[in-house]
């Protein structure tokens, strides 16, 4: 079985947005509940959740990443891919 990638674009996070996520997630390791708020701050922090920055997350809280992933998804105010620059309706 070949890999899934389920961001449609190809990941692009600087060194400084990684530093800033992982003192993030530090504050937040072994509390009851890190979880949404981790996930919630990721986002503020890179606009998204591709699965390299679940990845990160996962490892620092020491949760799986299956559980990074079905909350990810779950909840529709995250989002694995990035969202446009500019807003077409018609």
């Amino acid at each position: 079985m070949g890999k899934i990638n389920l961001t449609t674009v190809q990941f692009k996070g600087t060194p400084e947005q990684e530093k800033k996520l992982r003192e993030m997630l530090n504050s937040l390791k072994g509390q009851p509940g890190a979880t949404m708020p981790a996930l919630q701050q990721a986002q503020e922090i890179y606009g998204y959740l591709p699965i390299e920055v679940q990845k990160i997350v996962a490892e620092e809280l020491n949760v799986p990443l299956e559980e990074i992933f079905g909350v990810s998804t779950f909840y529709s105010w995250f989002s694995l891919n990035p969202v446009g620059e500019n807003k077409v309706s018609v």
